[in-house]
């Protein structure tokens, strides 16, 4: 343990936990005797996790690991970013004719939608008030789902290299961060998540498996924001621990929005739609497809 409390650590946060607690109270019987009695209850526990920094030995570890999944991936089938462009380009493109016109006509539309929105903001038209509310009120929903439209287009043509060897092995390194920069508290001193600090891969995979067996709430939700952060991390967009703070309140954000939309759903219909369990494994498991 000694050597745990030298680590250094890149962000630390807390997740509650129910736990069982048994009680006793003082009370009286039907004769009036003073009686105790003993109930459980449920606790919230705050639990305390830590990212760990990792060392020079980590990032050369995590490196070969990245560049053993990208052959493999290429030995199963899999095409580079490089070939899939190529043949893209010797096909014409990612898109066909009408694609490129559809997108080309819906970017023209939106430029010009957004010129009428500037012009009835200032009002050049001088027209009355409630005409001119109405008409940017049109405008605005008009420009709104014209972007919505093109980031559906955009998102399509981004997805076409989803399954590339690249993105199977960075996929599969964000995992492999995960496994091994994830640590809880336990005592005075933090512990590894998945394992002990020196389980090979396997076995802290095979830790990581039980826990989403488990299908419990308290640790569908720690995988899932260790997914979260060390993601951000992964890809450069956070350094410090003001940048970690920032990935809070969007995490919080995001979380909050999906508890609103399971509200509305539940409002509208009146067989609630089930919500979506496992979700940390659909942040990173991708890392375990075809493994």
């Amino acid at each position: 343990m000694s050597k745990e409390k030298k680590l250094k650590w890149l962000h630390e946060f807390e997740v509650l936990k129910t736990e069982k607690e048994k009680i006793t109270e003082k009370d009286k019987n039907a004769e009036g005797e003073d009686i105790e009695i003993t109930k459980t209850v449920d606790k919230k526990v705050s639990i305390k996790f830590a990212i760990r920094k990792p060392n020079r030995r980590m990032y050369e570890d995590a490196d070969l690991f990245y560049g053993i999944k990208l052959s493999d991936g290429i030995k199963r089938g899999l095409m580079t970013k490089t070939l899939l462009s190529k043949r893209f380009i010797n096909d014409g493109g990612t898109m066909s004719e009408a694609e490129k016109d559809d997108y080309a006509s819906a970017y023209e539309e939106l430029t010009d939608s957004e010129n009428k929105i500037q012009r009835l903001q200032i009002n050049l038209e001088k027209l009355p008030e409630k005409e001119k509310s109405t008409k940017l009120r049109e405008e605005l929903k008009k420009a709104l789902e014209l972007r919505y439209s093109l980031q559906n287009i955009e998102n399509e043509q981004s997805s076409l290299f989803d399954q590339t060897a690249e993105n199977r092995a960075k996929n599969k390194t964000i995992l492999w961060w995960v496994l091994y920069l994830s640590y809880m508290e336990k005592g005075d001193s933090f512990i590894p998540v998945f394992g002990e600090a020196d389980s090979t891969y396997e076995e802290k995979i095979e830790k990581y498996d039980e826990y989403e067996d488990e299908d419990d709430l308290f640790w569908n939700e720690s995988i899932r924001k260790l997914a979260y952060y060390i993601s951000f991390w992964e890809s450069g967009q956070v350094e410090s621990e003001e940048d970690f703070k920032s990935v809070d309140n969007m995490f919080s954000s995001s979380a909050s929005e999906e508890e609103e939309g399971v509200n509305e759903d539940e409002e509208e219909e009146s067989v609630p739609k089930p919500v979506a369990k496992k979700k940390a494994k659909k942040k990173v498991s991708g890392s375990k497809q075809n493994s």
